[in-house]
């Protein structure tokens, strides 16, 4: 009965102001956890933390560094050293964290169409706003080059590019909805000649099968302060816009008569408590 009740606090505290993470429990006093978590590294080694600061401590000191802010996080923790007291959670590491790309500041311009490259999909079930309105993470699923492998994956992954773009005058205000534009593109490809963009062949194309999801994020901060500089009010959702091939979802396409573009929806994290 404690273990499940501490699993629920557990559980409430990590989703509260994220988005989904997996909480598994048995009948052994010990818990795993999957998800996102903020990376903290200083002199002292890393740690991982929740949006409210319940900080995960790993057993064992981690190899792999990153300036990324988020990463995956895969460990498991003894359930009697989860309190409503615990701002330290002592937790194994059930593998190395997997850290995020970050997109960096939007951008105002977007690509010409005829450069950037369809996506397989948003993953839209794999991102959100996580903490407090801190970061979006998005997961989009493209293709890579066929002979891609975890050996040569670094070395594939160079060549493929996320950028995303924020022109205000294209908000949704009366849905209070802040718009980004979030474009693809590879390089390596320029053999496609804007024609071919345009046209029917796209030989490269057949090039590219083996399909990867990815995980990235962007600080929020910036754009929501813009989003209310330019319309006096604070959003309520963010809109994320990309491109898609409307001919087949699992052939990547700069064709302009093919690419159709589709839009994610994710709920900003809003404050219903009230002073009496």
């Amino acid at each position: 009965m404690k273990k499940q009740k501490w699993a629920v606090i557990f559980a409430a505290l990590l989703t509260m102001v994220g988005f989904s993470s997996c909480l598994n429990s048995e009948d052994d006093g010990i818990s795993e956890y999957y998800g996102y978590l903020e990376v903290n590294s200083d002199w002292s080694g890393v740690t991982f933390s929740t949006p409210d600061g319940l900080q995960f401590v790993p057993s064992k000191s981690i190899t792999t560094t990153s300036n990324s802010k988020l990463a995956f996080v895969c460990c498991q923790y003894n359930d009697a050293d989860l309190t409503t007291e615990t701002k330290k959670l002592p937790v194994t590491m059930l593998s190395n964290p997997v850290y995020l790309n970050d997109l960096g500041y939007a951008e105002s311009t977007l690509p010409d169409e005829t450069s950037t490259v369809s996506l397989y999909s948003l993953g839209e079930n794999g991102g959100g706003i996580w903490g407090y309105n801190k970061y979006l993470v998005l997961t989009p699923a493209y293709f890579l080059k066929k002979g891609t492998t975890t050996e040569n994956l670094s070395s594939e992954l160079v060549n493929h590019h996320l950028g995303v773009y924020y022109v205000p005058g294209n908000d949704n205000v009366n849905a209070k909805t802040l718009k980004l534009y979030l474009r693809y593109q590879i390089t390596g490809i320029e053999d496609s000649s804007a024609e071919e963009a345009t046209g029917a062949t796209e030989s490269w194309a057949t090039d590219y099968t083996v399909k990867y999801s990815d995980a990235v994020y962007m600080n929020l901060s910036i754009l929501l302060a813009q989003y209310e500089n330019a319309h006096g009010a604070k959003p309520e959702k963010v809109e994320v816009e990309y491109e898609y091939n409307n001919n087949s979802m699992s052939v990547p396409t700069k064709d302009t008569n093919k690419k159709q573009t589709k839009t994610v929806v994710y709920e900003l994290y809003k404050d219903t408590t009230t002073n009496k």
